[in-house]
């Protein structure tokens, strides 16, 4: 089942997943690729040739231009900034070099923040509200700042992860049982018993809630 607002416009030849919601005066043009259980907030952009994973959430008023992709449970908050050209001109048609950007699995965009064209944003890194990434982050990374500078780690649960930017540890998850390793500058992730961000295609999301 797929909820679509009366006033949202999804072109003919975008392709939608079960269970998504697609709220006020969104736009989804032809080619653009929504994934299951996602939910657009009002006024969403979702343009040719964007594409959107499983399980992910976009605030109020994100565009998601033609060759930005997100991968599955990716969280854009609201009024966060994709651009999809480096140096753009109003007098001068760069359409056929759209530069690729990647947002890999449960990355979170905050609020306001912006993120320049061609780069690949790590898994589950946290990008701060208002900052404005300008090149590669790494995974579990939290970006903060103009330019986005790499200050900590942050877990799929939303915790920060009390290990140094470089070195050599590890850190349990108390509320997913995840094990994060760092190895020199270097964080991977162990899953728990219940992987969170392991997506079951065709069945209606249920999602962890937070623990206070």
């Amino acid at each position: 089942m797929i909820n679509i607002h009366a006033s949202a416009v999804v072109d003919d030849g975008a392709a939608i997943g079960d269970f998504t919601s697609i709220w006020h005066f969104c736009h989804v043009e032809p080619g653009g690729v929504i994934g299951e259980n996602c939910n657009l907030g009002q006024n969403v952009y979702v343009g040719n040739n964007a594409v959107i994973g499983n399980g992910c959430r976009l605030g109020n008023s994100v565009s998601v231009f033609s060759h930005v992709e997100l991968q599955d449970f990716v969280f854009c908050a609201p009024f966060m900034v994709f651009t999809h050209i480096s140096f753009p001109r109003a007098a001068v048609s760069r359409r056929a070099t759209f530069d690729k950007t990647l947002v890999k699995a449960g990355a979170t965009l905050g609020a306001n923040s912006t993120v320049v064209p061609g780069i690949t944003i790590g898994m589950g890194c946290f990008l701060a509200a208002g900052s404005t990434l300008t090149r590669d982050s790494k995974d579990w990374s939290l970006m903060v700042g103009v330019p986005a500078r790499h200050l900590g780690w942050v877990s799929a649960y939303g915790d920060k992860i009390p290990l140094p930017l470089v070195g050599g540890d590890a850190w349990t998850c108390p509320h997913t049982g995840d094990t994060y390793i760092l190895d020199n500058e270097t964080m991977t992730r162990r899953p728990g018993p219940v992987d969170i961000l392991k997506y079951t295609p065709g069945v209606k999301l249920e999602r962890m809630r937070s623990v206070a």
